[in-house]
């Protein structure tokens, strides 16, 4: 089957990892004049077992307002999550066997800490308020995902590498043309020049709910005056006061240390895999 024949299904995947540049690529590859991409949107359509079970027709529909273009495809993070959803790959390949496949990556103990502010951000006290309680508490979110060549050993199993595209945020960051230039040539399309400074959904600038926000939104008064008070109230006081810079969030040494221990073999593999240099991220 050629690229585009069927436009029902995406040529191509961006499986994520969370907080690695995805959506960076997917911005750079929404704009791109030779591809479709599902606008804005995750369908995690591999990933949610409630989305899989709607079926093809509905999966269809994020591809439907394709126009002509050359190639067609969709990004969704989860589907690099392998011990949160470990049937993604398995349903990818045996729908979309032709497939290329997009794997974004970045330096795994600063994924964890901008993955976790992204989460505290946006889930609120649904993630622990710290950062050490966070990998102790969900490690399938925040640990696992950074265990790149785990979970792409298991796209690996079932596609060639030469339908994987592995790519480095840090690369990306150091020479964009160079990097999407790359991707194109993977994809079978020609570049297209973006601004340099493209960069989507950066934690530098985020603030982050601290242990005090947790401490306080549990309290009966407190939940009361949420209730009561305009939103504006809650949230500038949420951000003034009970949020911290997403910039100071750090590790604590010892945890460092200790998942620095945990992903280093996996780090090695793909980075061998990748033919970068073992101290290219500094474990």
């Amino acid at each position: 089957m050629s690229a585009g024949a069927d436009p029902a299904k995406p040529d191509f995947v961006v499986l994520g990892a969370m907080k690695c540049a995805t959506s960076t690529v997917c911005k750079y590859l929404e704009e791109h004049p030779e591809v479709y991409m599902a606008p804005r949107c995750e369908p995690n359509y591999f990933s949610d077992d409630a989305n899989y079970a709607k079926g093809p027709e509905w999966y269809a529909r994020f591809f439907a307002p394709r126009q002509g273009e050359a190639i067609c495809g969709e990004g969704s993070n989860d589907y690099a999550a392998g011990a949160m959803y470990p049937h993604s790959a398995e349903r990818m390949a045996r729908d979309l066997p032709e497939a290329r496949l997009i794997f974004m990556v970045r330096h795994p103990l600063r994924r964890i800490v901008s993955a976790w502010v992204q989460n505290r951000v946006d889930m609120g006290d649904a993630v622990p308020p710290t950062l050490e309680a966070a990998v102790r508490e969900m490690p399938a979110r925040f640990v696992d995902q950074s265990l790149y060549w785990k979970n792409l050993s298991r796209y690996r199993a079932l596609y060639p590498d030469a339908q994987i595209f592995i790519g480095f945020m840090e690369d990306l960051s150091r020479d964009s043309d160079a990097f999407f230039g790359r991707l194109c040539a993977f994809l079978g399309v020609e570049p297209y020049s973006v601004d340099a400074g493209l960069h989507v959904n950066p934690s530098a600038g985020k603030r982050v709910p601290a242990g005090l926000y947790t401490r306080l939104n549990s309290a009966g008064p407190v939940r009361l005056a949420k209730q009561v008070l305009p939103k504006g109230v809650t949230r500038a006081v949420k951000d003034r006061l009970l949020s911290r810079p997403a910039a100071e969030m750090r590790l604590p040494p010892e945890i460092e240390a200790e998942l620095a221990e945990e992903l280093r073999p996996d780090a090695q593999a793909l980075l061998a895999h990748c033919g970068k240099p073992g101290d290219f991220w500094a474990l």
